[in-house]
């Protein structure tokens, strides 16, 4: 039987073109399909008539041959009965109040040496006052992450800033101090620096390869993009200085890294930034948007030309795939055959529950983004205390509690960024659509891309 009266095609079905290339995706299943132009006018034609295969196969008559039309129907019963497309979406639900804590992000530095105009961390300090993270501050948020974990075996950890090598001795002691936690405790302690570089020298690179340390190195692109916005205190260019530490640090093969860089309004042809990294040597690297409440970050009015050089951007990609230059870029890392995780598909990045971020005075908050905000405040790590009712927030603000529980990409993004939310809107529970737009863009280019791989 094929019954699909009361089927939300809208939330679980999305068919989209990419380069003449068909592709539909059952939202539920993550199963994927490309299909010949006959299949994708049925399908059109069966969301237009709320799944009246009869009626959608009659739009076709007259346009294709009826063989092929009839070929089309049989192929999407088939996938029907295979349970690969119009799945019914999935009852996931789990009680995050019983979620372990298993990342910190640590705010080591509430201070920096570079003065980047699109910074959403106000030059560092989030708009409070210049500190540094003590040891004994450090020791006890490592000890809150471990009482916090219950049995999670690997935790993550990220020096954040701010810039985080202007503390390197308190980072030193803290992964010192991690490593011993880790043989009396039974954890495992995954590292990571997000770091512009500038203090990157060869003894810090020593220390990071000695010590398993991932790295996200900061460089925009381009010298003048990067210059533009990632200056140095007195007003000059970064480029000239990071990159050489960038090059070194990455061809000392530490255990993982990206290259991260930051595309504003004033580079909207940012896969020329993706491309002049590439030739500098890196193969893992990742654009965000820049994003707050500044002149630079990404307006609606700026979409269509984004959207665009997103698709030049995966033919890029791809074009480098061809010549045998397997790029990581991050946005396009959705891991498609295995899918996300549970979590992941229910709320996002854990921000309030699995996840949280520590200030140099031990203050707890949901995120860096909510560092100071009025209302989010958890608590501090010198007594180890969380406010649940903080929790409860971010526990009711999953998939299931607002409107993207209705949108195709609910599974891969999980509701979007909390923070990015509040702060476009005011409200946590509607999503940020600008935010959501992009989403959506790299989500179809990425499963594009994945699809071309592997037909290669």
């Amino acid at each position: 039987m094929f019954l699909l009266a009361d089927y939300d095609f809208k939330a679980n079905l999305h068919i989209f073109r990419f380069q003449k290339t068909n592709i539909v995706m059952d939202v539920n299943s993550g199963a994927i399909h490309l299909v010949d132009d006959v299949a994708y006018a049925l399908l059109e034609n069966l969301t237009a008539c709320q799944g009246d295969l009869e009626r959608a196969a009659a739009l076709c008559e007259g346009k294709f041959p009826s063989e092929q039309v009839a070929e089309a129907v049989r192929e999407i019963k088939a996938a029907y009965e295979e349970e690969s497309l119009f799945t019914k979406d999935e009852d996931i639900d789990f009680d995050w109040l019983e979620i372990p804590v298993k990342a910190l992000c640590l705010n080591i530095a509430h201070t920096c040496n570079m003065r980047c105009t699109y910074c959403f961390a106000e030059q560092g300090n989030f708009g409070l006052r210049e500190a540094l993270m003590s040891a004994a501050t450090g020791r006890q948020a490592l000890d809150f992450l471990i009482a916090r974990s219950q049995g999670i075996k690997h935790l993550e950890v990220d020096f954040f800033g701010g810039e985080p090598l202007l503390n390197l001795d308190m980072m030193k002691e803290m992964v010192r101090y991690g490593r011993e936690k880790e043989i009396s405790e039974g954890k495992k302690f995954n590292f990571t620096l997000t770091t512009n570089a500038l203090l990157l020298d060869s003894k810090v690179m020593d220390w990071v390869i000695e010590n398993d340390i991932s790295v996200i190195l900061s460089l925009d692109g381009r010298e003048e993009v990067n210059d533009r916005h990632r200056i140095l205190a007195d007003g000059q260019g970064s480029y000239g200085k990071i990159v050489p530490h960038i090059k070194e640090m990455v061809a000392r093969n530490p255990v993982s890294y990206y290259v991260r860089g930051t595309f504003t309004r004033n580079n909207l042809d940012f896969s020329n930034d993706l491309k002049h990294l590439i030739e500098l040597g890196f193969d893992a690297i990742s654009l965000e948007p820049a994003v707050g409440q500044n002149d630079l970050a990404i307006k609606q009015e700026d979409l269509p030309r984004v959207l665009e050089e997103y698709e030049r951007l995966t033919l890029l990609l791809l074009d480098y795939y061809k010549k045998g230059n397997r790029i990581q870029f991050f946005h396009y890392d959705l891991n498609l055959q295995q899918g996300p995780c549970i979590a992941k598909r229910c709320s996002g990045c854990g921000a309030g529950c699995e996840y949280l971020v520590v200030t140099p005075g031990g203050d707890i908050y949901p995120c860096h983004q909510f560092i100071g905000e009025d209302g989010f405040y958890m608590g501090n790590v010198s007594d180890g205390k969380i406010d649940r009712k903080i929790v409860d927030r971010f526990r009711h603000n999953r998939l299931k509690d607002k409107e993207c529980r209705f949108c195709w990409a609910r599974y891969f993004c999980g509701g979007g960024c909390h923070a990015a939310a509040l702060h476009a809107g005011g409200d946590m529970s509607t999503p940020d659509r600008v935010a959501c737009t992009m989403q959506q863009k790299r989500i179809e280019n990425a499963i594009y891309l994945d699809f071309m791989k592997r037909s290669k």
